[in-house]
């Protein structure tokens, strides 16, 4: 016990010595005073009485407000996690401010910890999304190789929904650190669009529909990775929800590429919604293999390119997705 007394009072006189060293140095001045003028000693030791009286006030206010700040300092150092921060009673505006500064911090802490849980929370959602979703292509494929009806061209649609559920997973991992994973091109985009088009082929021959495309051509300074990965998105979408008709793919010299299917439309309620992460609509309730992430990532994608979307649609007459290259502000 004597040993904590000590070891308070010798952490109490270091962080005050500056009061006591003033009060030596005026008693000091106080013996010189009274030599130079020979003054009477008893005179002196009044003074200095009195000045003891009020420094032992003094020190006893000051030792009860640090008292009770290290108490509740030492308090804190041993909790393993500070959720929050109690009010010290501080000892000059200082402190006050290093306290709201602390508070300031931890504050800034809580946030990024709200924000890595909410990520870490939507990976793992997407995960059980995404397992669901690949069940079905394998489901398809393990069926053909039960019954021994293994056909070539099932087996590349397929193989092809595989791999675009893996490229999807992998593009939703990536979108967390964007900035990290991008190069900037010159880059054709008619070339891009065609070799979206040539990959979905099979597609476009099981389902009986036609696709074109005009000439027109115009480069735009872009990341083509993730340029065609928004084509992709756009472009199986289109052939998912157009039961029959046509694809018409157009490049305009204002830079601009319009993607028009003739498939069932979208609800004009659900268009506000249709870019929300995780929204499905009325759609995606037909379709149960819709996870309502593809055009969430588009949108992200093409903001943070410096690019923009839009989608018009009617019920049971066909889709315009607009995709506008003109936008120059990177986000």
């Amino acid at each position: 016990m004597i040993k904590k007394i000590f070891g308070l009072a010798l952490q109490f006189l270091s962080d005050f010595w500056y009061l006591y060293a003033s009060f030596m140095l005026t008693f000091l001045l106080l013996i010189w005073s009274v030599i130079m003028r020979s003054l009477s000693l008893d005179s002196m030791f009044d003074v200095f009485w009195g000045g003891c009286y009020i420094l032992i006030v003094i020190t006893c206010i000051l030792f009860w407000k640090w008292y009770r700040a290290h108490k509740v300092l030492i308090q804190l150092l041993c909790e393993e996690e500070v959720h929050t921060l109690s009010s010290i009673a501080t000892l000059s505006s200082h402190e006050r401010m290093y306290q709201q500064l602390i508070k300031k911090q931890q504050l800034h802490q809580e946030k990024m910890q709200a924000q890595l849980n909410e990520d870490a929370n939507d990976i793992q959602d997407y995960y059980a999304m995404w397992a669901h979703q690949i069940k079905v292509p394998l489901s398809v494929l393990d069926l053909m190789n039960q019954t021994e009806t293994v056909e070539k061209y099932e087996t590349s649609n397929q193989l092809l929904v595989i791999n675009q559920y893996l490229d999807m997973m992998l593009q939703f991992i990536r979108l967390k650190n964007f900035n990290q994973d991008i190069a900037y091109q010159d880059m054709s985009v008619q070339k891009s669009l065609r070799s979206v088009i040539k990959d979905y082929k099979y597609w476009f021959i099981h389902k009986d529909l036609a696709v074109s495309i005009n000439e027109f051509d115009f480069s735009v300074v872009s990341d083509a990775k993730w340029l065609r990965f928004v084509f992709e998105q756009v472009i199986f979408n289109a052939i998912k929800y157009t039961p029959q008709g046509k694809i018409n793919i157009i490049c305009q010299n204002d830079n601009q590429v319009i993607i028009k299917d003739t498939g069932i439309g979208i609800a004009q309620n659900d268009l506000p919604m249709i870019f929300n992460q995780g929204y499905t609509g009325f759609n995606g309730r037909i379709n149960s293999n819709a996870s309502g992430l593809g055009l969430y990532m588009v949108k992200r994608i093409l903001n943070n390119l410096g690019h923009d979307i839009t989608i018009q649609s009617k019920v049971n007459v066909g889709t315009t997705v607009i995709i506008n290259f003109q936008q120059t502000v990177i986000k």
